[in-house]
């Protein structure tokens, strides 16, 4: 956590999507009423939820990201004890550890990236939590990256389709597509030939998306 918080205040934030998801946009199906998006950062996908229906749970450690999502938005918001609640939106940020984080349970899961910043180690742990915020029979969306870890290091690190099934074995590969030229640039400038962002979804949002398709 050092090191994240390290990074967003010396601005190394290039992970950050500044026009959203476009996954997101794309394939996002699920019913759930309230969604959890854990290491949220300052993205603007929170806003897009919302507008969708949604009430955004989300938790960021940086105070800094959470006061640019607001500045750069426009939206209007109160501060409540550790929490930063939009006055116009359904969207609530909380700042702290995610890993010490106690909240309502949600209903859905919006993971972009979260679970790829993390490293090996740590994501079990990640993945217990997260379980440990969500109903039973929660509506998972996931994003992860492939690439060769040997030729550059993360974050945002690759994880493997195979450790993916571990942590949550009801997930369906929805779609896998190049997303190099959005990396960091720290990936192309390691030579870097291909990048792969995978979208994983529970299995009722798969049978929902392909039949929306």
């Amino acid at each position: 956590m050092e090191d994240w918080l390290k990074r967003w205040n010396e601005g190394q934030t290039g992970w950050h999507q500044a026009n959203g998801s476009p996954s997101l946009r794309q394939h996002w199906r699920a019913r759930g009423r309230s969604v959890l998006v854990p290491l949220c950062g300052k993205s603007i996908d929170m806003i897009w939820l919302a507008e969708h229906g949604h009430a955004v749970v989300g938790c960021e450690i940086a105070e800094r990201a959470i006061r640019s999502f607001f500045e750069e938005s426009g939206l209007e918001y109160e501060e409540r004890g550790e929490s930063f609640v939009a006055t116009e939106l359904p969207i609530t940020i909380h700042c702290g550890d995610f890993f010490t984080f106690e909240t309502a349970k949600c209903d859905a899961l919006y993971d972009r990236a979260a679970l790829a910043a993390l490293p090996e180690e740590r994501r079990a742990d990640y993945v217990a939590q997260v379980d440990r915020l969500l109903v039973p029979d929660a509506e998972r969306f996931v994003i992860t990256l492939e690439y060769d870890q040997s030729k550059v290091a993360g974050p945002p690190f690759s994880v493997s389709p195979d450790e993916l099934r571990r942590h949550w074995p009801g997930l369906r590969e929805h779609e896998r597509r190049d997303a190099l030229a959005e990396a960091p640039q720290k990936f192309r400038n390691a030579g870097l030939e291909s990048l792969t962002e995978v979208v994983w979804v529970s299995a009722a949002l798969a049978v929902a998306a392909d039949g929306a398709a």
